[in-house]
C-alpha cells in the first residue's frame, strides 16, 4: 500500500482539485483509495468520499496526540487490499498551523506518518518567482519528504516552461504537472465550502477532474512519488463489540440540510453496537415510510443523532416539515437526542435568514428557548477547548475535551437565567459573559435527554461521547418496554 499527502502554499492553490481529481483517476485505474482529510473538515471529506467511493477519515493532531493519530491512520487502512494509496488531502498552507511554530500543520501530520508531500502551487501572475517559493519551501523544513510540485492556474505553454525550467535551475523538485488556468470552477462553490448538492451532477464533475489529472500531469511519477505504507500487525479484537447482540438502532437526520457527520463518530458508535438509521427531513416521504422500507417504526428508534450542514437554505421547507412534530415526540418521551450546530438551530425556536435585504423568521422545533440568527461572515470557525459545567447525560461534570466550531449563524434571544453546560476556554459558543473581568463563551443545551450545542466533536478525541449515548439509548429503551 502506498501513501501521499497533496499541499498547497496557501488555500486557494488548487490542492483541492488534485486531491479529488488523482483520488478519482486512480480509482478509475484500479487503485482502492482509502481518502483522508486533514481537518477539521466535513465539505472536502464528503467531496473525497465521493471521489474514491469510500469513506473518508479525519487526521488532526489538535484531536489526538502523535501515537493516536499514527494509529488511527493505519488502523484505518489495515484491511485495504495490496494495490491501494492512502491519499491525504492537507489544509490551509503546508506549514499553516495554530501558532508560529506550526503546531498542528500539514508539514506536522506528514513527518507524524512519515508520508511524501505533493505540493500544489498557484502559478497565477508569476513565473521565476515559483522557484523561489518551492525553494523556500524546500529549504524552511529540509527533512520533509517533499515529492514533487504540480503547478496550477498556468495561462499558456510559455508560461509553463518559464516557471518548469526556473524550478529545474535553481531547485531539485521534480514538476510532477501543469494545469491550466480553468475558466470557470470545476466544482461549484457556497458559505463553508464547495457545495454537495443532490442536483449536483458529482460523478460527471469528479470524472472530468480524473480527465484533468490525467492530460495535464505524470500520474506514473505521481504513483512512484508515493511512500510505501508499513505491513501492520493485526488490529486487537474490539471487546467493545459485547453490546452487538440486542444492537440499539440510532437514527441520524441525513439530507442536504444535514449531512456534516464524521465516520470516525459512526464507527464509534457501531462498535457499541449501534444500528444506525438514516432520516430525511427534506425526503417527500414521511419518517414512518422510511422507517417501513427498513422494516422499522417510530417505537423502534432508540435515539436521535442530528449533525451539522445547511438548515439556513432550506429553512422554509424545514419550517413546514410534517416531520418535525416526531422529533418534538420523540424528545418529550426522553429519547436520546444529539445535535451539534445544524442540530441545534433546528432545535431552537426560530431561525432568522436573510432574504431579499431583509430578515425572514422560520420557526423551527422550540425545544429550547433561544433563537439563531444567519450572518454573511462567520460567526464560529475553528478549534474549540472545552470544560463541562453542568451535568447531563454526555459529557461528565468537569470533563474537559476538545471539539471545533463551523457556523455562520450565531444565538440570539437566549434568556438571561439560560443555564450553559460548557465553558470554551477557545472559542465563540452560544454567547459569551463577562465574568471576574474576563470575557468567556459558553455553549452547550439540555432539555431532558435532548442535547444541542454549536460545538462539534471528533469521537475519538471525545471517547466518553459513545459510550455515554449508547448506554443513554439503552435505558431509554429499557425504560420503554417497561412502560409498554
Amino acid at each position: 500500500m502506498q501513501k501521499i499527502l497533496i499541499s498547497g502554499l496557501s488555500g486557494g492553490s488548487g490542492k483541492t482539485i488534485v486531491s479529488l481529481g488523482l483520488s478519482r483517476f486512480f480509482t478509475n485505474n484500479g487503485y482502492t483509495v482509502c481518502p483522508f482529510k486533514k481537518g477539521p473538515d466535513y465539505i472536502d471529506a464528503a467531496w473525497l468520499m465521493q471521489a474514491s467511493r469510500k469513506p473518508c477519515y479525519c487526521l488532526d493532531s489538535f484531536f489526538l496526540d502523535d501515537e493516536a493519530l499514527a494509529r488511527h491512520f493505519y488502523a484505518t487502512c489495515q484491511n485495504a487490499p495490496q494495490k491501494s494509496i492512502a491519499l491525504i488531502e492537507g489544509n490551509r498552507g503546508l506549514y499553516d498551523g495554530k501558532d508560529y511554530l506550526g503546531s498542528c500543520s500539514t508539514a506536522y501530520l506528514a513527518h507524524t506518518l512519515d508520508c511524501p508531500v505533493l505540493l500544489t502551487v498557484n502559478c497565477a501572475k508569476i513565473t521565476r518567482t515559483t522557484a523561489a517559493l518551492v525553494l523556500g519551501i524546500r529549504n524552511f523544513d529540509p527533512e520533509l519528504r517533499l515529492a514533487g510540485v504540480i503547478l496550477n492556474n498556468i495561462a499558456s505553454a510559455r508560461h509553463q516552461t518559464i516557471i518548469r525550467q526556473s524550478i529545474e535551475e535553481y531547485t531539485d523538485i521534480p514538476v510532477l504537472g501543469a494545469i491550466p488556468r480553468l475558466k470557470d470552477n470545476p466544482i461549484p462553490e457556497r458559505h463553508l465550502g464547495l457545495s454537495l448538492n443532490k442536483n449536483d451532477d458529482k460523478q460527471s464533475m469528479l470524472d472530468s477532474l480524473a480527465e484533468l489529472i490525467a492530460d495535464n500531469t505524470d500520474t506514473q511519477k505521481i504513483l512512484a512519488a508515493t511512500g510505501d505504507m508499513p505491513r501492520l500487525p493485526d488490529p486487537p479484537l474490539e471487546i467493545t463489540r459485547k453490546m452487538q447482540s440486542s444492537p440499539l438502532n440510532i437514527a441520524y437526520l441525513y439530507d442536504d440540510a444535514f449531512w456534516f457527520y464524521y465516520q470516525e463518530n459512526f464507527d464509534e458508535l457501531k462498535k457499541l453496537g449501534a444500528n444506525l438509521v438514516p432520516l430525511s427531513l427534506l425526503s417527500e416521504q414521511s419518517f414512518a415510510e422510511q422507517l417501513q422500507a427498513r422494516k422499522l417504526t417510530a417505537k423502534d428508534i432508540d435515539g436521535l443523532y442530528i449533525g451539522g450542514g445547511y438548515p439556513e437554505l432550506y429553512a422554509k421547507e424545514i419550517s413546514r416539515s410534517p416531520k418535525l412534530p416526531q422529533i418534538k415526540e420523540w424528545i418529550e418521551q426522553n429519547m436520546p437526542v444529539y445535535a451539534e450546530c445544524g442540530g441545534f438551530m433546528l432545535l431552537a425556536k426560530q431561525l432568522h435568514f436573510p432574504e431579499e435585504k431583509k430578515y425572514e423568521s422560520y420557526p423551527m422545533i422550540g425545544v429550547f428557548d433561544i433563537e439563531t440568527k444567519f450572518f454573511d461572515k462567520p460567526q464560529g470557525l475553528g478549534y474549540a477547548e472545552i470544560k463541562t459545567i453542568r451535568e447531563n447525560p454526555y459529557h461528565p461534570l468537569g470533563s474537559i475535551w476538545k471539539g471545533h466550531e463551523f457556523h455562520f449563524s450565531t444565538a440570539v434571544n437566549a434568556k438571561p437565567d439560560q443555564e450553559f453546560l460548557f465553558e470554551l476556554k477557545k472559542g465563540r459558543g452560544m454567547t459569551q459573559k463577562e465574568m471576574q473581568n474576563n470575557n468567556l463563551a459558553f455553549d452547550g443545551l439540555i432539555y431532558k435527554n435532548c442535547f444541542a450545542s454549536y460545538t462539534h466533536i471528533f469521537a475519538p478525541a471525545v471517547p466518553h461521547f459513545s459510550k455515554n449515548f449508547i448506554e443513554t439509548a439503552r435505558q431509554y429503551r429499557k425504560n420503554q418496554k417497561e412502560n409498554a
